[in-house]
């Protein structure tokens, strides 16, 4: 049976080869600290795609109700709901300021939905999204556009010190006790959203792998000094007989 010890080098191996998988991950949280980097952001052709802040999470919500936080903005609108790409709903504010308010789903209304007339949605550097809605005067024939705002996305920020509880590989959730402050970008508080961006991953990969090869060279002594130690007491065994 293997002892704790070399079970405890080998999940270190394989969290540092966990972070290295998702070194290009967008929104990708690390396992280990020392291999985060600053976010590196790459221009996106989709204007639904953007990046929070440095130290910024967006606000989601799980098909389970369970708030998070994610970093990930290759957001869409997804039967007129505003969804991260693993399907959670973006919360933010209809009205457009955060004070007193309590972020919700950003829904295109239902009649615009159902007819399709939410075309060409994008989200500006304030956190606004918007769509432009399509109409035909029924008189006229006329065509005519209408720049439509849902609200603005949500930001939340931890307290200086603070560590997020990592849930899975692009979320988080808040500590226990512990209240992020949420606002809006470019409010004051809140930088503004990188726009028609992405984020290309926050994994230094050059740290994932010196620690990856760190840990695999200390798993690799430790397999050899048990393989000693069983060689030895064989030895002993033998002797006895």
């Amino acid at each position: 049976m293997i002892g704790a010890s070399p079970l405890e080098a080998y999940e270190r191996v394989l969290s540092r080869a966990h972070d290295l998988r998702d070194a290009f991950r967008a929104g990708a949280v690390p396992l280990n600290n020392d291999v985060r980097t600053a976010p590196y952001v790459t221009a996106s052709s989709d204007p639904l795609s953007v990046v929070p802040p440095p130290g910024s999470w967006f606000v989601t919500r799980g098909a389970d109700g369970v708030r998070a936080y994610e970093r990930d903005g290759a957001l869409s609108l997804e039967e007129g709901v505003l969804r991260t790409r693993t399907g959670a709903d973006v919360l933010g504010y209809p009205g457009g300021q955060a004070r007193g308010a309590v972020p919700v789903p950003l829904r295109v209304p239902e009649t615009d939905r159902a007819l399709g007339r939410a075309a060409d949605a994008r989200i500006e550097q304030d956190g606004i999204v918007a769509y432009t809605r399509a109409a035909i005067d029924p008189r006229t024939g006329a065509r005519s556009a209408e720049w439509i705002v849902l609200g603005r996305v949500a930001l939340a920020r931890f307290p200086a010190g603070t560590q997020p509880a990592r849930l899975d590989g692009t979320r988080v959730a808040a500590p226990s006790g512990v209240a992020p402050h949420l606002g809006t970008p470019a409010d004051g508080t809140f930088p503004a959203l990188a726009t028609s961006s992405r984020d290309a991953g926050t994994i230094d990969i050059a740290a994932g792998v010196a620690r990856l090869d760190e840990a695999y060279r200390a798993f690799e002594a430790l397999g050899a000094a048990v393989k000693s130690r069983a060689h030895v007491d064989k030895t002993a065994v033998d002797l006895v007989k």
